[in-house]
């Protein structure tokens, strides 16, 4: 795997359900659903399977917010999983990336990027 990003061996449907259980395994909860392809078709435009996933956990929250209030503005950090040549795909963010421009984040980065990598992990080939 490579930079957070793979080739799921789950369809779509099945992708996210893996994810959901894969991140509450993996100490984080989903804070926020985004399905990109159910809003679209509100205007008409219909496109494969797209979705967010912000994910996170309160107690970690707490740790940035200490860290550095700012560093708010990056969190929950978000699972992107799309349909495209008629493969699911899946890229998630590095809270090592976000969490640069702050003080004192470096640590806690590594061990959430440790979780992220499990999750997205374990629905690849």
């Amino acid at each position: 795997m490579e930079d957070n990003q793979i080739i799921s061996k789950y369809q779509f449907t099945e992708t996210i359900e893996a994810l959901r259980k894969s991140i509450e395994n993996n100490g984080l909860k989903v804070v926020s659903f985004i399905d990109a392809r159910e809003n679209l078709k509100k205007i008409g435009v219909n496109i494969g399977g797209n979705s967010i996933l912000e994910v996170f956990h309160p107690k970690l929250a707490m740790e940035v917010f200490q860290s550095d209030l700012k560093a708010g503005i990056v969190i929950p950090l978000r699972i992107y999983v799309y349909e495209d040549d008629e493969r699911t795909k899946v890229i998630a963010q590095s809270a090592s990336e976000l969490f640069k421009p702050f003080a004192g984040l470096d640590e806690l980065a590594k061990r959430i990027d440790n979780m992220i990598h499990a999750i997205v992990s374990s629905i690849g080939y």
